[in-house]
């Protein structure tokens, strides 16, 4: 019992004299742990940062935390957010090794904001030889974006490869060769066959990469066999045991092969001549089909979605011994598809339409006229053209709601800022989005308006900015627009398919009169033509990436969730007249 108690009484005076010692002992390990987590990459995300930054009393803690925060919100694409907090940093506070960490992440806000010189500087001002592995990848990712953003995209892979050098986690490496894939996929074909690899295996093997997919890219059983070769020639690349994400796919790829389609159209009712309309350029298509592989004998059934229900429509075409399905079209017929998956199974299915619960679902892909294909191409459209600040107007509806989504998520990839989008009613809500804020510096404005209402926009317009560059939406190009309203719109440009840059054609000329000459009708006209293209294409458009049809509403090709894109083409009024502007 006494020897308990001399114990206990030695642990208490005993605890006193340790607990600075020990307190003393995590304080250095933390410091040490602090600058090896610089060192290091940041995997949280900036609101744990910025948590930890709330909870620590220690200055050097908060900074650490501070810059971690920094480096993640840009990541994030919070440019704004991650200059302010470096904005907070007092330099003769910091440490060497969070000044070399600062220094990082001020090259990459330089980079993502395209100040391109300005992040070249800074990364010269940064001593190689002192960076982490992890570090040096994030250098070089800097570089990789720099060459990018100036279109120098042999320059962005060579960056990337030095990255994958750097990197040791399999889904970081997979995340950096797929990267260095996309960039391949956007380089000129005739670039990468000129390019030489100069002793480089890494960078060689790309370059054999991507020659095996372009030389092979519009015959996608060849491609298949020559992507297992370049594995077979270069099998201790890192592409070869981690392959792009996007060439999996093609090792099961099947040529599309079908022999009978059902079509699914409303063929009476309020949305008949929707359904005749479509239907009429799906058979002059077929009947007159030159589509490599296609099968001009297919049978196709058509039944009329407005007396028979999706369901037992779709049951039928199975029973019938139809392998696909070209429809429906109206929204809540392709939502009794999406809701039931199960019932399409075996089935290749071409939606005519999307709605806001598409989602990937097996073997279906949505097709329609969609106004995010607009959007998404009038924001690459704006950027090609120089526009920075650009004004987005749309109508307050579902159609500008989804517009504004599609230009806003478009624009944030291509510019690392947010779009500034404004609703209107009415033409005078235009005149006040002029003149708010930061709407005063935009260089032009994208509108969403039918002809009518851009009519009045433009007078608008006119009185408060009339060297503002303005670009509109499909919706304003109408066969009622009078020689007076071209004159009127005199430098607008705006999206539309292609066909109607062939006025001269005799398939225009003949559509033309099929339609009496409404662009409505004749766009739908277009549609129905391009869905036989695309139906007897499926597979290749859902496995092969890149590949692309060229139809009558745009190079079509399937984009994420199976969503059919469309390139579009742009016109301008010039002097009463349209012009197809090149693009």
């Amino acid at each position: 019992m006494s020897i308990l108690l001399q114990g206990t009484k030695f642990k208490k005076r005993l605890m006193p004299l340790l607990f600075p010692v020990l307190l003393a002992g995590c304080t250095n390990l933390f410091g040490s742990n602090f600058d090896q987590t610089l060192k290091s990459d940041a995997n949280a995300s900036s609101e744990f940062y910025m948590n930890k930054m709330m909870q620590t009393t220690e200055l050097e803690d908060q900074q650490t935390y501070k810059l971690l925060a920094a480096r993640v919100l840009v990541t994030e694409n919070k440019v704004a957010q991650a200059e302010a907090l470096l904005a907070e940093l007092n330099l003769k506070e910091l440490t060497p090794q969070q000044l070399l960490d600062k220094s990082l992440i001020d090259a990459h806000i330089s980079a993502v904001k395209q100040n391109n010189s300005q992040a070249e500087s800074q990364l010269k001002l940064i001593n190689l030889a002192q960076l982490s592995p992890s570090q040096s990848a994030r250098y070089y990712e800097v570089s990789a974006r720099i060459a990018e953003n100036q279109n120098q995209f042999i320059d962005a892979v060579k960056a990337r490869i030095k990255i994958d050098s750097f990197i040791t986690d399999v889904q970081r490496k997979q995340e950096n060769i797929d990267r260095t894939w996309a960039l391949l996929r956007k380089t000129n074909k005739g670039t990468i066959s000129h390019t030489p690899a100069d002793g480089d295996i890494a960078f060689g093997g790309w370059l054999a990469l991507a020659q095996a997919y372009n030389n092979n890219l519009n015959q996608p059983a060849q491609l298949s066999q020559a992507l297992q070769s370049w594995k077979t020639a270069y099998p201790t690349h890192s592409a070869s045991y981690l392959f792009p994400t996007e060439l999996k796919s093609l090792s099961n790829f099947q040529q599309t092969q079908i022999n009978k389609v059902a079509l699914l159209l409303p063929l009476s009712g309020d949305a008949q001549l929707l359904g005749d309309t479509v239907k009429l350029g799906f058979d002059n298509a077929r009947t007159g089909s030159t589509v490599t592989g296609a099968n001009n004998d297919i049978q196709v059934d058509v039944i009329d979605t407005m007396t028979t229900d999706v369901p037992t429509a779709i049951q039928q075409a199975k029973e019938s011994g139809a392998k696909a399905i070209v429809g429906p079209l109206l929204k809540n017929n392709v939502d009794a598809v999406i809701n039931n998956p199960e019932s399409i199974q075996g089935l290749n299915v071409l939606a005519l339409n999307s709605t806001s619960n598409a989602r990937a679902v097996n073997q279906l892909c949505y097709y329609g006229l969609a106004p995010e294909d607009e959007a998404e191409s009038a924001a690459d459209k704006l950027w090609n053209d120089g526009i920075k600040s650009p004004l987005v107007m749309v109508p307050q509806s579902d159609l500008g709601q989804r517009t504004a989504s599609a230009f806003t998520v478009r624009w944030q990839q291509l510019s690392g800022t947010d779009a500034n989008i404004r609703f209107y009613n009415q033409a005078q809500d235009i005149a006040l989005a002029l003149e708010e804020g930061a709407s005063k510096q935009a260089e032009a404005m994208y509108i969403v308006a039918l002809s009518e209402q851009l009519g009045e926009i433009k007078s608008v317009i006119d009185n408060v900015n009339p060297n503002l560059k303005l670009y509109a939406s499909s919706r304003s190009n109408s066969s009622n627009n009078t020689p007076e309203y071209r004159l009127q719109m005199n430098g607008l440009q705006f999206s539309d398919i292609p066909f109607f840059k062939e006025t001269d054609s005799a398939q225009y000329k003949q559509i033309e009169a099929q339609t009496n000459g409404d662009y409505s009708l004749m766009r739908l006209y277009a549609m129905g033509s391009d869905a036989w293209l695309l139906i007897n294409q499926f597979n290749e458009l859902r496995q092969v990436p890149g590949y692309s049809i060229s139809g009558l509403t745009g190079k079509l090709s399937a984009g994420p969730n199976c969503n059919i894109d469309r390139d579009m083409t742009w016109f301008q009024y010039q002097d009463g007249e349209i012009h197809n502007i090149k693009n």
